[in-house]
């Protein structure tokens, strides 16, 4: 066994790149114990080993190089304590934060897997929803560069993580007024469903109650093209004898954030209704 060892050899030793320590050795973070002034060639001492070990599981962890250093500077035991608990802490909030997202990911991919096997457009069937909050801006939208707008301050509202990305929770409202008026291309109020922990201003929330929905799905623009299902929807109605019971909503099904094609997205129009 031998003290001093090259930078290939410390390199393997220790599971690093060589050029991971000719990098550390630019920024002053580990320098090698010897440089021969002829060659240039990099020696270490075996006995610098423990500085090497601590600097590869403080990168582990996710300590930046100049986080390394400060570790490293005038090093106690209370020092190394309360830095170790810090970053002990912030990674407990990462995870956190990565399991909200693995959640989140995976509620959507079984979404997305499940709608293939829905009901076909233009099909007509009614369903029992449960009671949903909407988070909404009470501001009716015009055209397609304001819902840009609106749905960026909808989201810039929400605290949770990748909100919106392939969900059915973003949509409008279609008011019961304009509805039984046929006043199917009047501008709407566009909403996202809201979770249960999250927190929103009152003026912000609509609740939608639980209850008996006519749905119908088309593919189209949100703001325009939903006449005709509207028209079908409400002709069935007429003949199966039901009536409006509240506003109806618009849902997003597949939008722009899972598709560039434009056959593939799709809405799904849901009114409340009840037996005349």
């Amino acid at each position: 066994m031998k003290e001093m060892l090259t930078i290939s050899e410390i390199a393997k030793l220790r599971g690093m790149t060589t050029e991971a320590l000719r990098h550390y050795d630019r920024i002053d973070l580990f320098k090698p114990k010897f440089v021969d002034p002829e060659t240039g060639y990099r020696y270490y001492s075996i006995f610098q080993y423990e500085i090497l070990g601590t600097i590869k599981e403080l990168r582990q962890i996710g300590m930046s190089t100049d986080e390394i250093k400060q570790y490293f500077n005038q090093r106690n035991f209370k020092k190394s304590s309360e830095i170790l608990k810090a970053k002990h802490a912030e990674l407990v909030s990462k995870l956190k934060e990565l399991t909200e997202i693995e959640v989140n990911i995976k509620e959507k991919i079984a979404y997305l897997d499940n709608i293939s096997r829905k009901e076909a457009f233009q099909e007509i069937i009614f369903r029992e929803i449960k009671s949903r909050k909407l988070i909404t801006l009470n501001e009716k939208i015009n055209s397609n560069l304001e819902l840009c707008y609106s749905i960026i301050r909808l989201e810039t509202m929400l605290t949770e993580k990748a909100p919106i990305l392939a969900s059915n929770r973003l949509g409008i409202i279609i008011e019961e007024e304009d509805l039984k008026d046929k006043r199917f291309e009047e501008p709407s109020v566009i909403f996202v469903v809201a979770k249960k922990d999250e927190k929103i201003q009152k003026k912000y929330l609509k609740m939608i109650p639980e209850g008996l929905f006519a749905c119908i799905r088309y593919n189209g623009e949100l703001l325009r093209n939903r006449s005709k299902s509207l028209k079908k929807l409400f002709a069935y109605l007429h003949e199966t004898g039901y009536l409006i019971a509240g506003d109806a909503l618009q849902i997003m099904v597949v939008d722009i954030t899972v598709t560039d094609n434009p056959n593939e997205v799709m809405f799904e129009i849901q009114v409340p209704v009840k037996k005349a």
